[in-house]
């Protein structure tokens, strides 16, 4: 078991620095200069050209690059061109925002998808099952970010049922503890801006989870179908249990693995997909952080905030395979030693 781990983490580390490297390189084939959008454009070329020194951007690509590898070794994420602040700090003080909104998409997700790809399977055929399966390919189907214009627009300014933008109202505050401004007000025992959070919060959660929502939906009826139609299930059923009994107890533990794990992998499409809900409903997170970001190549903050992303889609994947090596011995095995 410590072989395996220690190879996972060591697979871990080299994708890590991989996707570091991809990212850096990435960046400097996107046409533009941060020092020419720093500068504006009534700046002379001398102007440019001081900035670009002071900023290091003239010294060659491999010394660049092996500053970034080595910043990066310190946990040193660099600092931002724009404004001269420390990426790192940044960044944690955005996390919280984003992680908010993440988990509850993901909360959404898990909340949703089990019973309605559970009815949908069970009721096979029905109108309710064609209706979810429309729905799952309608959900699949649509950006993000027309179903966030498109729910925006309709709830928050035409209905005026819910906030369209940001974390609070603008003359709301709460004094942080731990980042989460839901988890905060109560803390506080402020239940008024918790409340006025919670309704900031709906609808780019509901944006945000619907691509998920749609794919763990349709998962979960997959699932349970096979799982329906195995020996044990039709074994238990000629036992006498009632049907409720069966699905429960029977079919839906064993019909839940693959979902659990598309909900691990699915924390971090939200975390991706949260760039673009971010800025749909002026979210003050890591999504909005990089869009702002890339319109002035500010290097350091567009690296740090997809490598944070990336580390944690790496460290998803790793979790997710040592799960799977305590629950199953055969996975540690080498090909050749597993039986069939």
């Amino acid at each position: 078991m410590l072989h395996f781990a220690a190879s996972r983490l060591i697979s871990a580390l080299v994708t890590a620095v991989l996707v570091a490297s991809l990212v850096f390189v990435s960046l400097r084939l996107i046409p533009g200069d941060p020092a020419t959008s720093i500068a504006g454009p009534e700046a002379t070329p001398g102007q440019i050209e001081h900035i670009r020194q002071s900023l290091r951007l003239d010294d060659p690509l491999v010394i660049q690059y092996g500053r970034f590898l080595a910043d990066l070794g310190r946990l040193d994420f660099g600092t931002s061109i724009r404004n001269g602040q420390p990426v790192l700090a940044e960044l944690k003080d955005r996390l919280p925002a984003t992680l908010e909104l993440t988990l509850s998409a993901l909360l959404l997700v898990i909340l949703v998808s089990i019973p309605l790809g559970s009815i949908a399977a069970i009721r096979r055929g029905s109108p309710f099952d064609h209706i979810a399966r429309l729905a799952t390919l309608v959900g699949v189907g649509m950006p993000v970010f027309w179903s966030g214009l498109l729910i925006a627009w309709l709830f928050a300014y035409e209905l005026r049922l819910l906030p369209g933008s940001g974390r609070l109202d603008v003359m709301m505050r709460v004094e942080p503890i731990t980042g989460f401004v839901i988890v905060d007000s109560l803390l506080r025992r402020q239940p008024d801006i918790a409340l006025n959070a919670l309704a900031h919060l709906v609808l780019p959660a509901v944006v945000l989870a619907l691509p998920g929502l749609a794919i763990a939906t349709s998962l979960m009826r997959g699932s349970l179908l096979q799982v329906l139609g195995n020996d044990y299930v039709r074994t238990a059923r000629a036992k006498g249990l009632r049907e409720r009994d069966v699905i429960v107890h029977h079919a839906l533990k064993n019909a839940l693995n693959p979902v659990v794990t598309l909900f691990g992998l699915q924390l971090v499409a939200l975390l991706s997909g949260a760039i673009l809900v971010e800025n749909i409903f002026a979210w003050p997170g890591l999504g909005r952080y990089v869009f702002n970001a890339l319109q002035v190549r500010d290097y350091p903050v567009v690296q740090g905030t997809v490598l944070l992303i990336a580390l944690v889609y790496v460290a998803v994947n790793t979790i997710i395979d040592l799960a799977y090596a305590v629950l199953d011995p055969r996975i540690r095995l080498p090909a050749s030693e597993v039986r069939p």
